[in-house]
């Protein structure tokens, strides 16, 4: 390397076509949430994502090959985010299980649009033939799956309080936290989501469980 090289300084890196197909993906699930939020899904579309985003609808296409391929990814993310906010809260230990609950619950709380989206196509798969019942039936018996699995490994440790029983505790755990999502929001200032599913918890568990606030 020559005295003039070293004294030259860096070039910039240019982006990589990586790099920048991961940003236009993200840019066009950003439209996608805010379009799907507004209009629903039959109202959406491939053309207006595209024009929020400020690309083509090929581009759009390129990426996501119909409004279906979209939202299965919008919902597929979303569960992706919820399961990392559980895992950095080590929820595999019951313990820690109603801590992660909440902490999953005030991510959701900062979330509003993708939580807003997920309500309204949750509702909006009872109808026929929507693209995404299929995608709705699996996981809501996953996610009460889960829950039940939640609170029989608390029962076993001995968290929950006499006679409570594991399976009525994650169905109305699960009921509760469902309903007053739908509750905030229409009323955003009137319903807190996470201090409802605190109080439920205490309720459920032994007083020594969660730390007093």
């Amino acid at each position: 390397m020559s005295a003039d090289d070293a004294t030259r300084p860096p070039r910039a890196r240019t982006r990589g076509p990586y790099k920048r197909s991961a940003e236009t993906r993200a840019s066009i699930l950003a439209a996608a949430t805010d379009v799907f939020t507004e209009l629903g899904y039959r109202a959406g579309s491939m053309r207006e994502i595209a024009r929020r985003c400020g690309v083509d609808q090929s581009t759009v296409l390129h990426h996501f090959p119909d409004k279906s391929a979209l939202l299965l990814e919008l919902m597929t993310d979303r569960d992706r985010q919820a399961d990392a906010v559980l895992a950095a809260q080590h929820a595999d230990a019951p313990e820690q299980i109603p801590q992660a609950a909440l902490a999953l619950a005030r991510h959701n709380a900062g979330t509003p649009g993708i939580i807003e989206l997920y309500t309204l196509l949750a509702a909006e798969s009872v109808t026929p033939d929507h693209p995404l019942g299929e995608f709705f039936r699996a996981r809501i018996a996953r996610v009460r799956g889960a829950f039940e699995d939640w609170f029989a490994r608390m029962a076993d440790a001995g968290l929950l309080r006499d006679g409570v029983d594991p399976d009525f505790a994650a169905a109305s755990f699960l009921a509760l936290w469902e309903g007053a999502q739908l509750h905030w929001l229409i009323d955003p200032d009137g319903v807190d989501v996470v201090a409802l599913l605190e109080d439920h918890l205490r309720l459920l568990l032994h007083e020594d469980v969660l730390p007093s606030t």
